[in-house]
């Protein structure tokens, strides 16, 4: 069970990864090796997955961001299992969810540039098995993007 300093720390985690496990323990009022204790627990719980670093996608020339819907002809194990092991091997697409209503997959595809989105949507994503149609919209710009989930709801 996840308590008050637990979202604490996990609030001052998903904002700063880099903070030591002093400077969390100063912030949630606790002892050094208490907090530690407690960020291990929610590691090995699966609470904490890992630590990562947020990068400018622009700033290392990923210039394109686009939502591609997918639908997929058949719906049996085995066509959305060769889906799924076919998109895992494609490094353009960051995310892929399997989703409610008009498609079966919603995917997050960057490209340097729109010929290399066309490369991805045309030589990779459509002769993936089982695509039957896609669609893709493009992120013309981002207004909010959280640095970790809503914890106090």
């Amino acid at each position: 069970m996840i308590d008050k300093i637990d979202n604490q720390i996990l609030d001052l985690i998903q904002a700063d990864s880099r903070l030591t496990n002093a400077e969390i323990a100063e912030k949630v009022g606790l002892s050094q090796s208490a907090c530690h204790r407690r960020v291990k627990q929610l590691e090995d719980a699966g609470v904490i997955e890992g630590y990562s670093a947020r990068i400018n996608r622009g700033a290392i020339g990923l210039n394109v961001f686009a939502y591609v819907f997918v639908k997929l002809d058949f719906h049996t194990e085995e066509n959305i299992d060769a889906f799924e092991r076919g998109v895992n091997l494609i490094e353009e697409v960051v995310s892929c969810s399997a989703i409610s209503g008009g498609g079966d997959y919603i995917l997050q595809v960057v490209a340097r540039d729109m010929d290399g989105f066309a490369e991805v949507a045309l030589k990779k994503l459509a002769r993936l098995p089982g695509v039957k149609d896609s669609s893709s919209n493009f992120v013309l710009s981002t207004m909010k993007q959280s640095a970790g989930w809503p914890l106090s709801i």
